[in-house]
């Protein structure tokens, strides 16, 4: 599983939400980083993709959304289970 954030260049608490979930699932993930100065025109022609706000969450290539829409697959995929708590059979 390919994992990419992409983040505003300054603290933002979802993004935070984000990497302390991938880190508590232990999953490795690349970060491209934006600034706030930037139009999300701007930044959905570097990415490729319709930004609408970020951080944003890719998987292989595929637009999974914000925190939430990575627990519900997180979730789904077995990482963690439905109180955000790591399942120790995944691997």
């Amino acid at each position: 599983m390919i994992i990419e954030l992409y983040l505003y260049d300054k603290f933002d608490k979802t993004a935070l939400k984000i990497l302390k979930l991938l880190d508590k699932v232990n999953l490795g993930f690349s970060v491209e980083t934006f600034s706030r100065d930037l139009s999300v025109e701007e930044i959905s022609k570097q990415t490729g993709e319709t930004v609408r706000r970020l951080p944003l969450v890719f998987i292989d290539g595929r637009q999974i959304g914000r925190y939430y829409d990575l627990v519900e697959l997180l979730t789904s995929k077995g990482y963690i289970n439905y109180q955000g708590e790591v399942c120790q059979t995944k691997k």
